[in-house]
């Protein structure tokens, strides 16, 4: 239905008579609810997940299911007249930016041929569909006037747009790579979109550069996540998705998705070109392709040489190079504009470079991409009046970056660049063919493909020294396989610090000992036959009888005496042992006294006789007391004489203890001496204790201290005082 504009008012000034539900007539103003009723509209899925898959299954139809409800809401919107659908952007703001965000943030990225899926042609023209609506409503939001009764003021425009937040820096980042600049019609969609945004309201260049300093936020994060390899998900441990080729394919993806915004950014917006070279991007540039990209590189190839996340670091390589391009061209752009004013803008080129000429990584493929000295001649030409000294500086610089590039290469890659138009320093961004993988570390010297050889030449042997000065538990073959796995001795004694390794190494054993490889390989004429111990572990050793003296059976081996003769032997030559001695003479029983039993049999005729004049001692001193003492006592001195003369005679001859006697003599003492030591009685521990300060133990008096100093001044002790102190409390609280 026609708008009745007579008048031609704008549309935040018109006024629209309409009939409501109740079938009154009533004056709304065009920007109005009530041209707005429907709040609820339809949200867009991805179509690729996480790891750059498509899709499929009853995933894909429901998928499809959805995508057909969202065209057909946006065409709802889209179909709307004027002052309705100015309505739905005002006050139906939420619903009607959240389908147009995700779709921008859900699309298919225009660089989807670089992430090898395939996507039916039915499927691809349905998310071309959709892709075309959301741009539909975003071109007609920017457009002031639709017909002569259809129109906005710019200032109101401005207003509507950028008050409401209907365009926003991020909705403009997902648009870039939801729309790409594969195409020059797509280039020229996005610049007329950033033209009209920056010229109807500059608080967007504001907005811009406080976007681009997120880009340096997720630098740090791709780096951070690059750097943890033993945490799960990102970068590092076990893969979330179960169809990545490595735990690195996120990050990888990541950094392609930053390097395309940027790179596309700088194409379609030159304003954007002038805040990345104040906010110093190409600096950041440089240190992030040197250290985070090459790093990120080396642990996906060392996960899986062929890995597809290969092909997106080196294509995320080739846009930074790009956009690093882009930056730095300001500066030639203004010595072209006005050479007699090129004073400045060459000293900030140089600078530039000077200051990113630490990163070699970075230098040696910016050289490649983008031989420098092209830029220093067009420098020179316009800059006539350049003193000797910037010439010499400038020369310095040139062979700084020229240092480990090839002759032949930087020839030929300024013949292939020459033949190129340079209008910014920028070229298309998606090859068309696809990218070769290095495989098994093979790079190219003339390519973006791999980095060079002469990068990874270091001396390990001493880095593995260095690391085992600061580690000296640690195993070199260990180390090895750390070193391997870094750049430097550095960075590994670093990851060893934090306790930061990969999975695989941490799963080895550090101290594992390395045994180094044979000088030359020794072969024998047994070797790889029978009897080859080396590798038959069940070799036939020799073949015969036996040697002479050789136990015949185990049991004789298990029975082997070889040691005791020669134990034997080694005691008869110190005299130790008779000489006339047989093996099979006086074996000794008795394992305490080895010299008792010799004798045992020799001197039992006279224990026997002893014995007997001991009994009869025994008795004549009985008899004596019994009797008269008086009439004995001379034949019993002379008997206890001769007792006591053969007693010492036989002590003077068996002059060795029994060892039996001597063992019970011991035992006898040794009880004796248990019995003398007493136990002592545990101390008697006072339960009820004394009254206070009547002889109380140390513990007992600490524990009167602890009561008395906590114990309550009010508690049961007088219960009516405390409940009488309770109540006033409470209500002098209350009152």
């Amino acid at each position: 239905m026609p708008v009745k504009n007579p008048l031609a008012k704008s549309l935040k000034n018109l006024n629209l008579v309409v009939i409501d539900k109740y079938g009154t007539k009533r004056i709304v103003p065009a920007l109005d609810k009530f041209f707005a009723p429907r709040s609820a509209f339809g949200h867009f899925t991805s179509l690729i997940t996480s790891g750059g898959h498509v899709i499929h299954g009853v995933e894909l139809e429901e998928w499809l299911h959805e995508a057909e409800q969202f065209k057909f809401d946006m065409e709802f919107i889209l179909h709307r007249a004027h002052h309705e659908f100015w309505s739905y952007m005002i006050h139906q703001t939420k619903g009607v930016l959240t389908a147009i965000n995700s779709m921008l943030q859900n699309s298919v990225p225009f660089y989807v041929n670089i992430l090898s899926v395939n996507i039916s042609e039915s499927v691809k023209r349905l998310h071309d569909d959709v892709l075309n609506l959301i741009i539909r409503i975003i071109l007609r939001i920017l457009t002031r006037k639709e017909s002569a009764e259809c129109w906005i003021e710019d200032d109101d425009l401005a207003e509507l747009i950028y008050g409401n937040y209907l365009i926003s820096a991020p909705m403009l980042f997902d648009l870039i790579i939801a729309v790409g600049n594969n195409s020059s019609e797509n280039t020229a969609l996005l610049r007329k979109i950033f033209a009209i945004l920056l010229g109807l309201e500059p608080k967007y260049k504001h907005d811009l550069r406080v976007s681009l300093q997120f880009l340096k936020t997720a630098f740090r994060s791709i780096q951070t996540q690059t750097e943890n390899e033993g945490f799960e998900g990102a970068g590092g441990g076990a893969s979330l998705d179960a169809m990545l080729d490595t735990p690195f394919d996120d990050v990888a993806l990541y950094a392609l998705n930053c390097s395309f915004t940027l790179s596309v950014l700088l194409d379609v917006c030159p304003d954007a070109r002038f805040i990345c070279e104040d906010e110093k991007f190409p600096q950041h540039i440089s240190h992030f392709y040197d250290k985070t990209l090459r790093q990120l590189y080396e642990n996906i190839y060392n996960v899986k040489p062929r890995a597809l996340s290969l092909i997106w670091i080196n294509q995320a390589r080739m846009q930074f190079l790009r956009a690093f391009r882009a930056i730095v061209w300001i500066h030639i752009d203004a010595i072209l504009a006005r050479p007699h004013c090129s004073s400045l803008p060459s000293q900030k080129f140089i600078a530039t470079l000077n200051e990113c000429s630490i990163d070699q990584a970075f230098v040696n493929d910016y050289q490649r991409q983008y031989p420098i000295q092209l830029d220093v001649d067009i420098m020179n030409q316009a800059c006539t009046s350049m003193d000797r000294l910037k010439r010499a500086g400038i020369d310095i610089m040139v062979k700084a970056y020229q240092r480990e590039t090839n002759s032949d290469t930087v020839k030929s890659n300024q013949k292939a660049i020459g033949e190129k138009p340079h209008t910014n320093g920028q070229a298309s961004n998606v090859m068309p063919e696809r990218p070769k993988i290095p495989v098994c570390g093979e790079t190219k010297s003339n390519g973006i493909n791999g980095y060079g050889n002469g990068l990874l030449q270091r001396n390990i042997e001493s880095e593995v020294v260095m690391v085992l000065d600061c580690f000296p538990d640690l195993g070199a073959e260990f180390v090895r396989r750390v070193l391997s796995r870094y750049c430097s001795a550095d960075e590994t004694i670093g990851a060893l610090l934090e306790g930061n390794l990969p999975p695989d190494l941490t799963e080895l054993c550090p101290s594992k000992i390395y045994i180094p490889p044979d000088l030359q390989n020794k072969l024998s004429k047994e070797s790889g036959d029978k009897h080859d111990n080396m590798t038959n572990r069940n070799c036939i050793i020799k073949r015969g009888k036996g040697f002479p003296n050789d136990p015949k059976n185990f049991a004789q081996l298990l029975d082997d005496k070889t040691d005791i003769n020669a134990l034997r032997d080694r005691y008869r030559e110190c005299s130790l042992v008779p000489e006339h001695v047989s093996n099979n003479e006086n074996e000794y029983d008795d394992d305490y006294d080895d010299t008792y039993e010799n004798t045992k049999n020799e001197n039992l005729g006279e224990k026997s006789n002893n014995f007997k004049y001991v009994l009869a001692d025994v008795v004549d001193e009985s008899a004596d007391e019994r009797g008269n003492e008086n009439d004995g006592d001379e034949s019993t001195t002379q008997k206890r004489t001769e007792t006591n003369q053969h007693q010492r005679r036989n002590k003077s001859v068996s002059f060795r203890d029994n060892p039996e006697e001597f063992r019970f003599r011991r035992n006898m003492e040794a009880r004796s001496k248990s019995f003398q030591k007493k136990e002592s009685a545990p101390m008697h521990k006072n339960v009820l204790n004394d009254p206070k300060e009547k002889g109380q133990d140390k513990e007992i008096w600490r524990n009167y201290q602890k009561k008395e100093a906590q114990k309550s001044s009010r508690a049961n002790h007088n219960r009516k005082t405390h409940a009488a102190y309770t109540r006033r409390i409470d209500f002098n609280t209350k009152s």
